[in-house]
């Protein structure tokens, strides 16, 4: 199974060392340089060290700060809008799932932290202090090796790498799961509440806006405004995510599986999976499986 397709689309993200795993290490963006909305089969890990920010991520928006620990498993729709005054400044991992080919036994589990979040749709948890300071301590370990000259530092950085999944499994089983604080309007909300709920059936933009008690045009505005795409951008994208999971995890046929992502052809369905993945969903299907 090859991974590198669908890498995370930052091109600062270099790879140091010869494993499918990409680093930033406290940076501090303003927000002209931030990733537009995006999705990738890996999966992505980020640690705020300061600063307050809204992320969209899958169908909600969310409020982000100090010490929160973002969980983002692989092909989750997401984006991040900084706080021009108190910008945001993280470490974040992008991580293959290959990293977690070949363990057996209990080391498999590893790769459950990341798809629990994705079950749960709880991919925010705020540490405390002495868990903060436990996670920057491995963010610190695996910079530090991933920068080295030493001797099989390859194989060190990705024995840090499940040794700091492991303890994050551990912090976060002990940590009672804190509500998400949703961000704009109770409209907002709801819609893309009922745009995930609904992804198979065709969208209605007055409808929308008539639920919201709002004019189509505002809508419009706001919905771009709070998720940083037209309502349009984000059902394609909600639309090719949902797709690729019933490609990987069902034996449907092509014209089932765009049928019930809400696609309303099969070369409607070929020709938007293409142009956001760069392949065929057939190709897509071989070449993940």
């Amino acid at each position: 199974m090859k991974y590198e397709l669908e890498a995370p689309v930052d091109g600062r993200l270099k790879a140091a060392i010869d494993l499918p795993f990409r680093m930033l290490y406290h940076e501090t963006k303003l927000p002209e340089h931030e990733l537009p909305d995006h999705f990738h089969d890996w999966h992505e890990l980020i640690c705020v060290h300061q600063g307050e920010g809204k992320m969209l991520i899958d169908h909600s928006i969310v409020d982000i700060k100090a010490r929160s620990l973002i969980i983002i498993p692989g092909n989750t729709l997401h984006r991040t809008f900084q706080d021009a005054e108190n910008p945001l400044t993280s470490s974040a991992f992008y991580i293959s799932p290959a990293v977690f080919q070949g363990m057996g036994g209990e080391a498999a589990s590893i790769q459950q932290f990341f798809e629990r979040s994705r079950k749960s749709r709880n991919y925010i948890q705020v540490l405390n202090h002495k868990q903060m300071d436990e996670f920057e301590r491995w963010i610190e370990q695996i910079y530090t090796e991933t920068v080295s000259q030493e001797h099989l530092r390859t194989y060190a950085t990705l024995l840090l790498l499940q040794l700091m999944l492991i303890s994050l499994m551990r912090m976060t089983d002990a940590v009672k799961p804190e509500k998400t604080t949703l961000s704009g309007p109770i409209w907002m909300a709801q819609a893309l509440k009922r745009l995930d709920e609904h992804l198979h059936q065709p969208v209605s933009l007055s409808e929308l806006a008539q639920d919201a008690s709002i004019s189509t045009a505002h809508f419009s505005r706001a919905f771009k405004q709070h998720t940083g795409m037209t309502l349009t951008e984000y059902v394609a994208a909600r639309r090719i995510i949902l797709s690729k999971e019933k490609l990987l995890r069902t034996d449907d046929t092509m014209v089932a599986i765009a049928e019930a992502s809400g696609f309303e052809s099969l070369p409607h369905f070929y020709r938007l999976f293409k142009k956001h993945t760069g392949m065929t969903p057939s190709s897509y299907r071989r070449l993940m499986r």
